[in-house]
């Protein structure tokens, strides 16, 4: 069994917000870019996904929007579940978005009031993975986040820091994720018929 992990990284940042919103309400309302919807007809059309069997996406606008175009293709619903939303921020008080990822990327059991840690939060994914694997497709498609993807690696795959002391995921030798910002990440996990993972790759758009 082959599940696709899909993250479309490119958002609409020409944004200004009149009131004052939640910092959730506003990642999960945030739509793609003119770029981000380019980025997501092209997954839509990869040979790799043709033979998908099921589509599966977050609550997020631009999962949502991301998945629509692979979804028409194959003439498929999306099945939408909440526990593949990204990971939550929690109150940031003080600090900043880039120095809570800083903080959690080296040590996965770090959050926020009203957050989620990389560790809560690959639990939650597990937990999903496993309800989707239990289907027993031969190929799924899940449209979710980077930091929501994350979580789920670190559990089953090894990881370390570069010299700029950016982490670096691992899974036999290969490196299968990384902070450099992307366009959009996507994950290839191998599993066997007992829900054992066999292998990761990354999947070049």
């Amino acid at each position: 069994m082959e599940v696709y992990f899909i993250c479309n990284n490119l958002f609409e940042n020409n944004l200004s917000y009149i009131n004052r919103q939640d910092i959730e309400i506003k990642k999960m309302t945030r739509p793609l870019s003119i770029e981000g919807e380019s980025i997501a007809k092209n997954i839509a059309v990869l040979d790799e996904l043709s033979n998908v069997d099921s589509i599966y996406s977050s609550m997020y606008a631009s999962s949502l929007s991301s998945a629509k175009y692979l979804a028409n293709r194959l003439d498929k619903v999306t099945i939408v579940y909440e526990d593949l939303n990204d990971c939550k921020v929690g109150n940031l008080g003080s600090k900043s978005l880039k120095m809570v990822k800083f903080m959690q990327n080296h040590d996965f059991s770090i959050k926020l009031n009203g957050g989620e840690s990389l560790e809560e939060v690959g639990d939650r994914m597990e937990n999903i993975i496993d309800k989707i694997l239990s289907v027993q497709d031969n190929k799924v498609a899940i449209y979710t986040h980077k930091r929501a993807m994350l979580g789920f690696l670190i559990k089953y795959a090894s990881t370390g820091y570069n010299l700029d002391d950016d982490l670096i995921v691992e899974y036999n030798d290969k490196v299968v994720y990384n902070e450099t910002d992307k366009d959009a990440d996507i994950v290839k996990v191998t599993y066997d018929r007992q829900g054992n993972i066999l292998d990761m790759d990354v999947i070049d758009i």
